[in-house]
């Protein structure tokens, strides 16, 4: 006869997120990178692990989860009571509860297999499985070897199968002029089957990038976790003079004010913004519409910290009813704490005088402190 087992854990009951109680000496760490894989979890899929509480409401289970409950403010967890624990029984469950899956393994063809499964059905972000970009990729990456090896019955690519030489790359010329480009710098044909779908979350190193729609909050919030942006760079319609399928832009102060309104929520304290604009002309002249949406921007606390001109190249004659061609956009700074004067990346021309007063040097050429060299 099998040994009973005892149940002690009550049904599922929904509590207030403030009213639960971490463990003081839990020694599971969730880094901001975890914590977001679980809230992309439970968006996907919903809440289906609830949090392990005693009676008291401290968490014997589900510390992770409570905190990717935090970063998507949900006021509401689920959660089950677990009765009747010794605080020995509690402590050593908690370890056991991490250490014990970490002690089985995968069987690598079938995990490869199920991977290139999802990615066919398609509708389902990869890096919802818990497995990151580099992951995902090196198992397809096996996947593709088998598939292209001749002695597995399967046909080779056309380049293999020719014996044709591969093409040099970075070889120099017969005469001894500059080597051709470097093939590691040449843009990639497209694979066989796209890799990445709406929804997939790429790390790429300290950053990660999402496939997705940034006007989604759930997708937002997924990319950041509980992060907020350092730097905005934004080029929204200039002025009131494009015909969108909306209907057009009929109040521009409006829109600027509807949307940057939010950056205190979304950037961190020493943020900046930086937004691109071009000239519009009206009735034979240069209009600063800006200039209301400049002194709102300073009225909510940002500082015009710098003002640049992005240059596009001469100013030609065009049809531009005998004006010349703009040459330049602006680009307007904002921040709200003051910046170290130290170069934002290293370049070994700083300092180094470019016998000009500007991005072009006496004689008309780009040159060092655009990091040409």
């Amino acid at each position: 006869m099998p040994p009973a087992v005892p149940w002690s854990a009550s049904a599922v009951e929904a509590r207030a997120v403030a009213s639960l109680l971490p463990y003081a000496g839990n020694a599971r760490t969730h880094s901001p990178e975890q914590v977001a894989q679980i809230a992309a979890s439970i968006l996907e899929f919903g809440f289906v692990a609830p949090v392990l509480v005693d009676e008291r409401g401290e968490i014997i289970a589900g510390h992770g989860r409570l905190l990717a409950a935090q970063s998507l403010g949900l006021a509401t967890v689920p959660t089950i009571v677990r009765a009747g624990l010794s605080d020995a029984q509690k402590a050593a469950y908690r370890l056991a509860d991490n250490r014990i899956a970490l002690n089985a393994g995968w069987d690598e063809a079938l995990l490869a297999a199920e991977v290139a499964k999802l990615q066919e059905m398609g509708g389902i972000d990869l890096a919802l499985t818990g497995f990151d970009g580099t992951e995902i990729e090196r198992l397809l990456a096996g996947l593709d070897a088998v598939a292209t090896d001749p002695g597995n019955g399967a046909v080779a690519s056309p380049a293999v199968a020719s014996g044709a030489e591969p093409a040099p790359g970075n070889q120099p010329n017969a005469d001894g002029a500059e080597p051709a480009e470097d093939p590691a710098d040449a843009e990639p044909d497209p694979p066989r089957q796209a890799v990445t779908r709406p929804g997939d979350l790429w790390r790429l190193g300290e950053h990660r990038l999402l496939c997705g729609d940034s006007t989604d909050a759930a997708s937002v919030a997924r990319v950041m976790g509980t992060d907020r942006a350092a730097l905005l760079f934004t080029s929204p319609p200039y002025g009131n003079q494009r015909a969108y399928t909306t209907g057009g832009v009929s109040d521009w102060d409006a829109l600027m004010q509807g949307v940057l309104q939010h950056l205190p929520a979304a950037l961190r304290s020493d943020g900046q913004v930086l937004v691109n604009l071009g000239l519009i002309h009206r009735d034979g002249e240069w209009q600063p519409y800006w200039q209301g949406w400049l002194d709102w921007m300073r009225g909510q606390g940002w500082r015009r910290f710098g003002l640049y001109a992005w240059d596009q190249g001469p100013g030609l004659p065009g049809d531009w009813n005998g004006r010349l061609a703009p040459a330049f956009e602006l680009v307007f700074h904002f921040n709200r704490e003051a910046r170290q004067p130290n170069k934002i990346v290293p370049c070994k021309w700083a300092g180094t005088p470019n016998k000009g007063s500007g991005l072009r040097a006496a004689d008309g050429e780009v040159k060092a402190y655009t990091h040409i060299g």
